[in-house]
C-alpha cells in the first residue's frame, strides 16, 4: 500500500514539472496536472492542499535532503573533501533538475507568497544544515570565529553564481569552465578565507 501511495505522489509531482514548465505556474491548473498524471484532479488533493503546495514539494527534498546525505557520507573527512562533495552535490542537483529550478526562478520573481515560502521552508533549511557544519568546525578552532549564517550563504553565493552563469545566462558560450577545476578551486578560495591563521591540517589530514 505504501508503494502505490509513494509511486503516485510521484507520478502527480513529476506531471506537475512537465506542466509548470510548459504553462508556467500562473497558467497551469490542477485539472491539467491530473490529466497529465493519469489521475483524477480530487486525487491530487489528498497529496497537496494547494498548487503552490505541489510546486514546493518538489523542491524540498532535493535541496534539503540531499545536502544533509553528503554531510552525512562525508563525516570525518577533511574540509577539502567535505566541501567538494557539498558543491558537486550542488551542481549535479541543478544539471538534473534545471527545467525545477528554471521553474521556481522564474515563478518566485512574480509571486511573492510562494518565494516567501521558498526561502523559509528550502534556502533557509539548506543554509541551516551548513550553518551547523560551520558553526561546529568553528569550535574545533579549524574556522576562523565568522558568523555562520554569513559564512553558509556565501558559499550558497559562491556556487550560486556559477549555476546563474551556466544554467541562466548561457555564460558557457562566451568562457567554460573545467568543471572539477572549478570545484576545486571553489574549495581553495572558500578555505583560504575561512581557515584559523593556526590551522594545522585539522580533520581527516
Amino acid at each position: 500500500m505504501d508503494r502505490v501511495i509513494i509511486s503516485r505522489e510521484q507520478q502527480i509531482k513529476d506531471a506537475a514539472i512537465r506542466v509548470f514548465s510548459k504553462k508556467g505556474f500562473n497558467g497551469a491548473t490542477t485539472k491539467e496536472i491530473a490529466r497529465e498524471a493519469g489521475v483524477a484532479e480530487g486525487t491530487i488533493f489528498r497529496y497537496f492542499r494547494t498548487k503552490k503546495d505541489i510546486l514546493l514539494s518538489l523542491a524540498g527534498p532535493y535541496i534539503v535532503e540531499s545536502l544533509k546525505t553528503t554531510l552525512i557520507n562525508a563525516a570525518g573527512k577533511s574540509d577539502e573533501a567535505v566541501l567538494t562533495s557539498i558543491i558537486k552535490n550542488r551542481l549535479e542537483l541543478i544539471k538534473e533538475n534545471i527545467d525545477l529550478a528554471r521553474l521556481l526562478f522564474t515563478e518566485a520573481q512574480f509571486h511573492p507568497e510562494l518565494r516567501e515560502n521558498f526561502t523559509e521552508n528550502v534556502v533557509m533549511r539548506a543554509a541551516g544544515v551548513l550553518e551547523k557544519y560551520i558553526d561546529e568546525r568553528i569550535s574545533s578552532g579549524d574556522f576562523k570565529a565568522v558568523d555562520p549564517r554569513i559564512a553558509s550563504r556565501a558559499l550558497i553565493g559562491m556556487v550560486g553564481a556559477f549555476v546563474l552563469w551556466k544554467e541562466f545566462l548561457l555564460g558557457d558560450k562566451y568562457i567554460s569552465f573545467d568543471e572539477d577545476e572549478l570545484i576545486k578551486q571553489l574549495v581553495d578560495i572558500y578555505l583560504t578565507g575561512i581557515r584559523a591563521e593556526e590551522w594545522e591540517g585539522g580533520m581527516g589530514s
